[in-house]
């Protein structure tokens, strides 16, 4: 039996742990990833930051695993307070395709997300709303607005991805692997 509490602890945030190990095993066996979705709510940081790291790592490339869980990522998109489990849940999004009701979610949680604290939050939240609002030009100017109110930021990190981005929105240039 695989114990991913056991595998995604011990250690602090610095690092990712054990969360690739996860992630092959995951991507293996794909009926195992609701135990990854229940180290999500553990009271442990460090196991939630890294059972977000591995679910990010599994978004990339099988997306639809992920898509029935984004009730609880919305959620935790909202009520987390570890930056790491935040970000990663940005990254998420940016990886799904989603439409409706859902998508309003989706993007209204990170438009929340740019008003958190954390740089990292803040410019992988840029990166999935440049990412959604390329897919989706409903909601392009909106992401242009919110972004651009970042121009001035305090952090260097965020004015050079608010940068990028309003580049890509504004003129229509493709998304640089180095951006998302």
């Amino acid at each position: 039996m695989v114990d991913f509490l056991e595998m995604l602890s011990g250690g602090d945030l610095r690092s990712d742990g054990r969360s690739n190990e996860v992630v092959e095993i995951v991507l293996r066996n794909p009926q195992l990833l609701g135990k990854l979705i229940e180290a999500l709510s553990v009271p442990d940081d460090v196991i939630r930051g890294r059972a977000a790291d591995a679910l990010e790592k599994v978004s990339r490339t099988r997306p639809e695993l992920v898509q029935e869980h984004l009730p609880l990522l919305i959620k935790l998109a909202y009520d987390d307070k570890v930056p790491m489990v935040k970000f990663h849940i940005a990254m998420i999004f940016g990886n799904l395709k989603t439409s409706g009701e859902m998508f309003n979610q989706i993007t209204s949680a990170l438009f929340h997300l740019l008003e958190d604290e954390s740089i990292f939050v803040k410019t992988w939240t840029i990166v999935s709303l440049c990412i959604i609002s390329r897919r989706n030009k409903d909601i392009r100017e909106k992401t242009i607005e919110k972004i651009r109110a970042l121009q001035n930021h305090k952090s260097i990190a965020i004015r050079s991805k608010v940068a990028k981005a309003l580049k890509i929105l504004e003129n229509d240039e493709p998304i640089p692997p180095q951006l998302a």
